[in-house]
C-alpha cells in the first residue's frame, strides 16, 4: 500500500483469513468434493462462481492495455505495472479456486498430454496459461524498466484476453440443457462482466495502492461507461429470458429473483455491486476516494453475481420429472454451501488480499512510476 503502516491490519486479517480457512482447502485436497453441497443434479457451486469472480478480477490488465495503447491516454501508464500485477494475483487465485472445485485436480495434466482440441474447456486452460505467461513476462518487462517489450506484451495479449473470457463465456452459452446459461448474449455478457469487475479492481487498487489521483479518475469514468453497457445487456438477458418461450429459462430467471438466495441478487448484486457503485462514481466523479470505494464495491458484489448466475440455472430439472424418479441425498436440486466450501472460499480471498497487500513491499518497481517515465517526474 502507499502507507506500510496501514496496511498492516489487512495483511493481519489476511493472514487470520488464510489460517481459518486452511480446513477447507484440506477438505477439499483430502476428500474431494464428497463433503459438499454438490451432487449428480448441481455439479457446480460455490467454486465454480469463485473461479468466475476472480476470472473476471483478472480482466483489469485489458482494460488497462486498450486505454493506454489503443485510445492513447498515457496517463494510465502510471498503473501499468499495478495492473499487470493485480492480473496475475487474480489469474492465481482463479486457478486454485477451480483446481480444488474440481476434485480430481491432479488429472489437470491430461489437459496438456491429451487435448481434445474440439472442447471448450481445453481452449479455456490454453489460454488461461497464455494469459499467465504474458503477464508473468510483461511484470519482469515492467520490473526491469523495458518499455518496448512491455508495449509489446501488452498489444499482444489483448485478442489472446478477449478469446479467454469470450471461450469461458462460450463454454457455458452451448450448454443448452441448462436454458438460463444457453444463449449468444452469454458471451458478450461474460466479456463485459470481466471487463467491469477488472476496471473496478484497479481503479481501487490505483488510489489506495498509489494514490493516483488522475489515473483513478479515468478508470472511474470508464468504470461508469462499462457498468452501464453490462446492465444493458443483463437486461435484455433478464428480459428475454421471461419472454423467450422456453419455461425453463423463466423458471432459472423466477428462482434466481424470488427464490430462498433472491436477497443475496438484490442486496449484494443490485445493491451493493451496482447501484451503490452507479451513485459514487457519478456523485464523486472526479473525486478519487469515492471512486475506489465504487470500485470495492462493485468487487465485492460481483460473488453475488457469479453465484446467481450458477445455481440457480441448475435448480431447474434437465428432463421433466428427472429430479423424482430416484430419491437419493446426491440427486437434489437443491444446493446449499457447506462450511467447508465457505471456509475454502475465505482462503482463496484471504490469498488475494495477502497478494495486494505485500506486493508493494516485494515488487516495489510494479507499484511506482514506470522507469521509461522517470525524467518526466516533477
Amino acid at each position: 500500500m502507499a502507507n506500510t503502516k496501514r496496511s498492516n491490519p489487512l495483511l493481519i486479517v489476511a493472514g487470520l483469513g488464510l489460517l481459518a480457512g486452511l480446513y477447507g482447502v484440506f477438505e477439499a485436497l483430502v476428500y474431494r468434493t464428497e463433503p459438499t453441497g454438490l451432487g449428480s443434479y448441481v455439479p457446480w457451486g460455490l467454486g465454480v462462481a469463485l473461479y468466475l469472480l476472480f476470472l473476471g478480477l483478472s480482466a483489469g490488465g485489458l482494460v488497462i492495455s486498450i486505454m493506454l495503447y489503443v485510445f492513447g491516454m498515457k496517463e494510465l501508464d502510471r498503473i501499468s505495472g499495478l495492473a499487470t500485477y493485480a492480473t496475475l494475483v487474480a489469474e492465481v487465485c482463479a486457478g486454485i479456486a477451480i483446481a480444488l472445485d474440481l476434485g480430481h485436480w491432479e488429472r489437470m495434466y491430461r489437459f496438456a498430454f491429451t487435448p481434445s482440441f474440439s472442447s471448450p474447456m481445453v481452449w479455456m486452460f490454453v489460454f488461461f496459461n497464455a494469459v499467465l505467461v504474458i503477464y508473468l513476462l510483461k511484470a519482469w518487462a515492467v520490473h526491469s524498466g523495458n518499455k518496448g517489450a512491455s508495449k509489446f506484451l501488452s498489444i499482444a495479449h489483448i485478442p489472446v484476453s478477449f478469446l479467454f473470457y469470450g471461450t469461458n463465456g462460450y463454454f457455458f452459452s452451448i450448454l443448452t440443457s441448462h436454458a438460463a446459461w444457453s444463449g449468444p448474449v452469454i458471451v458478450v455478457w461474460f466479456v463485459l462482466a470481466a471487463m467491469l469487475s477488472g476496471a473496478a479492481l484497479v481503479m481501487a487498487l490505483a488510489w489506495f495502492c498509489q494514490e493516483e489521483k488522475e489515473a483513478t479518475v479515468i478508470l472511474g469514468k470508464t468504470t461508469l461507461f462499462l457498468a452501464i453497457c453490462f446492465l444493458i445487456v443483463e437486461w435484455l438477458y433478464v428480459s428475454t429470458g421471461f419472454r423467450g418461450g422456453r419455461p425453463d429459462m423463466a423458471l432459472a430467471l423466477t428462482h434466481m429473483l424470488t427464490g430462498k438466495a433472491s436477497w443475496s441478487v438484490w442486496l449484494f448484486h443490485a445493491g451493493l455491486g451496482l447501484a451503490l457503485p452507479l451513485l459514487l462514481l457519478i456523485w464523486g466523479r472526479n473525486a478519487p476516494a469515492p471512486l475506489a470505494w465504487a470500485g470495492l464495491c462493485i468487487v465485492a458484489g460481483f460473488l453475488a453475481y457469479r453465484y446467481a448466475f450458477v445455481v440457480p440455472a441448475q435448480s431447474v430439472p434437465m428432463l421433466p420429472g428427472l429430479d423424482k424418479a430416484w430419491q437419493d441425498p446426491r440427486l437434489t436440486l437443491a444446493y446449499v454451501p457447506t462450511l467447508g466450501e465457505w471456509l475454502l472460499t475465505l482462503w482463496v480471498f484471504s490469498l488475494g488480499l495477502a497478494g495486494v497487500v505485500v506486493g508493494p513491499r516485494l515488487f516495489p518497481r510494479l507499484f511506482s512510476r514506470p522507469a521509461w517515465l522517470q525524467p518526466l517526474a516533477r
